[in-house]
């Protein structure tokens, strides 16, 4: 699989475009905090969003609830724990 990450100044405009606050963001790329999104939207360090992680992002703003619940069953199915609604500790970034 080829992967490039967007640039920092992508995911600030997709971030606008959303109309969502770091938190929100964090959220839904599945990050322990808004502080970790901060340190992906740093242009002094520029880090790279991983695949999985924007992969999550675009699927939390495309997919309907219900087939987001679908892949959340799925998941759950397979052994993992996952609330997107909860603020708990997360084992990845």
């Amino acid at each position: 699989m080829l992967y490039q990450p967007p640039t920092v100044a992508q995911l600030k405009e997709w971030r606008t475009r959303l109309g969502y606050t770091g938190s929100q963001m964090a959220n839904i790329l599945g990050l322990k905090s808004s502080r970790r999104w901060r340190d992906y939207a740093d242009e002094n360090k520029p880090q790279g969003i991983p695949p999985a992680n924007l992969f999550m992002a675009a699927a939390f703003v495309t997919l309907s609830e219900r087939e987001i619940a679908r892949v959340l069953d799925v998941m759950r199915k397979v052994g993992a724990v996952i609330d997107p609604d909860s603020t708990g500790d997360s084992s990845q970034d």
